[in-house]
Order: structure tokens, then sequence, then C-alpha cells
């Protein structure tokens, strides 16, 4: 049972991900810049985040087929 709600899950999560990624990777703007004390936080910044997003919601996915249900 909680193989199949957690691959469920994560199957909403990774079309989520893509959905998300397609809308903001298409959009120039690629939100706003901001400041962490002197760190700047600007596009550049922002697509390292959003591939960090995309590469733990894959290993997400990928995982749900490795879990082992209860016996």
């Amino acid at each position: 049972m909680m193989k199949k709600v957690l691959r469920t899950m994560s199957i909403l999560m990774f079309a989520t991900a893509i959905a998300f990624l397609v809308y903001v990777l298409t959009h120039p703007e690629f939100g706003s810049v901001f400041y962490i004390g002197n760190f700047e936080i600007g596009p550049e910044i922002w697509k390292i985040f959003y591939c960090l997003y995309a590469f733990i919601m894959i290993c997400l996915f990928a995982g749900s087929f490795f879990i082992k249900g209860k016996k």
C-alpha cells in the first residue's frame, strides 16, 4: 500500500516539477533578483536552483521504484 501511495505522489510531484520547469525556463524574467547580505541571487543562480530542484524530483521519482512494501 505504501509503495502505491509513494509512487502516485512521486508521479504527481514529478509532473508538477516538469510543468514548473517548462514554464520557468521559457520566461526570460526567471525570477527577481534579491540579496542575502552581499550575495546577489540573480538569474544564473536561479538556474542552478531550478536544476537542483529537477534533480531532486527525478531522484525521488526513481526512488519510489526501490521502496520495499511491508509483508
